[in-house]
This record gives structure tokens, sequence and C-alpha cells, in this order.
């Protein structure tokens, strides 16, 4: 196996590692809770916007690194490799522009859990549907990575 191949590969599973930690905090925000619905003290546990918004800035960080990891090895690559790559360079952009969403939409919940922001709902709507467009988007993308993935190793 080609060392630029075992490279493209590598940077394959990086990157759904950064999606699976992705997924954490989006579904720390997202994901349907009881304990949302009823807020009863003793049940209740507060979202750390702040810590969520560091991990986001972190994961995009780290994504927008293998993407140019990524766009660093196209021009040595087989056709083989060169169609995973392009496509995999889609996906990391796709990706990215979603954390970047989520990121912005976590700064903000946090500035309005610390009651310096005027982030009313009818703003964290417009981002939210942004958002859920961008998750469309990256999710739509995922399963023809995964086969392009699959032909790519055989």
């Amino acid at each position: 196996m080609s060392d630029l191949k075992n490279e493209l590969r590598l940077i394959a599973v990086e990157v759904n590692e950064l999606l699976s930690r992705y997924i954490e905090i989006h579904n720390a925000v997202f994901k349907f809770s009881w304990r949302k619905i009823i807020p009863l003290p003793f049940v209740f546990k507060s979202i750390n916007f702040n810590d969520l918004h560091s991990r986001a800035k972190q994961i995009l960080s780290e994504l927008e690194a293998c993407n140019q990891q990524i766009n660093s090895l196209i021009e040595d690559t087989t056709q083989k490799e060169s169609r995973f790559a392009h496509f995999l360079s889609e996906y990391c952009g796709a990706l990215i522009k979603t954390v970047s969403l989520l990121k912005e939409i976590l700064h903000q919940l946090h500035l309005k859990s610390e009651n310096s922001s005027k982030y009313n709902l009818s703003k964290y709507n417009k981002q939210c549907d942004l958002y859920n467009e961008a998750v469309n988007k990256y999710s739509s993308m995922g399963g023809r990575l995964n086969e392009l993935y699959s032909e790519f190793n055989q």
C-alpha cells in the first residue's frame, strides 16, 4: 500500500473521530431530554455552553487542518485516490460549515446564559434553520463517502 493511500486513510479516520466528537456536542444541545421539558431543580442539569463552544472551536480547527492535509495530497494521487480525496475534502468542507454554525449558536447561547446578549428566539430560529440545512448536507454526503472509502480500500 502506498504511503499516500495510507495517509488519506488516516485522515479519513481522523475526520470520522472528529465527526463523533461533534455529534456529542450536537446531542448535548439538541437531543431530546425530559430534563429540558421539565426543569426541576433537583433533576435539571444546566448546559455549559462555554465548554461546548470551546470544544466545537477545537474540532473546527482540527477539521480545517485535515482539509488542508487532504488538499496538499490531491495533486499526487491516482484517479481512484483523487476521487476519494476530492469527496473527502468536500465532506470536510460541509462538516466545517456545520460545526462553524453550531459554534456560533453555542457562543450566542453562552452570552445569553450570562445575560450579556440580545439573542432572541427569531435569531436563534434563523441560525438553527441554517444549521439544520448544513447538517442535512453533510449527512446526505456520508453514504457516498462510505462507498468511496470502501472502493478506496480495495
